[in-house]
């Protein structure tokens, strides 16, 4: 455990540093076999043979060197980057907010949309736009829209009619990756008002869905806490390319204040959804 100000070393081999809780680290033609856990404020290395350098954060320099292990995992993306895309006479505009969120305004809808990639909090594409020279590959892979993945060094057709993402990885199984869609509707209910929830109905169009490699299905989940937590119900099991599939959730209780949120998760079914309705005039 070494707490000094800072270390420097020259021309030395070096089989063990650790715990080392000092603002700088030099290191100058030496073969370094452990370093490691190193809460410093940088570290300068020079003409040498690391064999492991691991949780160091701070500022990393290094010259001339073998590196057998510096990292593990994506490199933090902190920048600030917009980027515009028309599909179907909308136009997007993207703003990817470093490593927090990707968010996308629709100016024909005026709606914002926050788009995600799978276990990461923000979208993978980091730019992108429609491309003129590729106009003659849109029929194949779905539009003229390219964007560039920051994650795997990928550039990606945007296609609008494709229910799953494809991986990154020609080579793994499966291929067919589903993302989720998620869209919420609130009841509100004010004072002593109760309202009685026979059914929900959700209306929407699934006839381009082609998936074969996961089990596609839409989830319904309720909040009477204005969002602070959710109860899961029924998830439905959609047949594919069908257009008398029901989607409705039956005996729902009560809606007392505030109100409830409906949360409808599904994940590639729909291309288009058209409503989300409550009971009917039947009942």
């Amino acid at each position: 455990m070494v707490a000094t100000t800072q270390q420097e070393i020259s021309e030395g081999r070096v089989f063990y540093i650790g715990g080392a809780t000092t603002p700088s680290l030099r290191i100058s033609g030496g073969r370094v076999f452990a370093v490691y856990n190193l809460p410093a404020i940088e570290q300068r290395i020079s003409q040498a043979r690391i064999y492991a350098v691991a949780s160091a954060p701070g500022v990393q320099e290094i010259s001339e060197a073998r590196v057998f292990a510096i990292v593990r995992g994506r490199v933090a993306n902190t920048h600030l980057r917009v980027w515009k895309f028309t599909l179907d006479g909308h136009d997007n505009y993207v703003l990817r907010l470093g490593d927090f969120a990707t968010l996308v305004y629709d100016t024909y809808s005026e709606q914002w949309v926050e788009w995600t990639s799978p276990e990461l909090p923000f979208w993978r594409a980091t730019s992108g736009m429609n491309w003129i020279g590729g106009e003659a590959l849109a029929g194949t892979y779905g539009s003229n829209i390219v964007a560039g993945d920051d994650l795997f060094g990928l550039l990606w057709f945007l296609d609008p009619e494709q229910p799953y993402d494809e991986h990154p990885d020609e080579a793994r199984v499966p291929q067919q990756l589903a993302f989720e869609r998620i869209i919420t509707g609130q009841v509100v209910a004010r004072g002593r008002e109760f309202i009685p929830c026979y059914a929900l109905f959700l209306d929407g169009d699934n006839y381009g869905l082609v998936a074969t490699d996961f089990t596609p299905g839409v989830t319904l989940e309720t909040s009477d806490d204005q969002g602070r937590t959710f109860d899961a119900h029924e998830t439905i099991t959609v047949t594919a390319d069908t257009a008398d599939q029901a989607y409705e959730w039956l005996s729902l209780g009560q809606i007392a204040s505030p109100g409830r949120i409906f949360r409808i998760t599904d994940n590639g079914v729909f291309t288009r959804i058209d409503s989300l309705e409550m009971n009917d005039d039947a009942r």
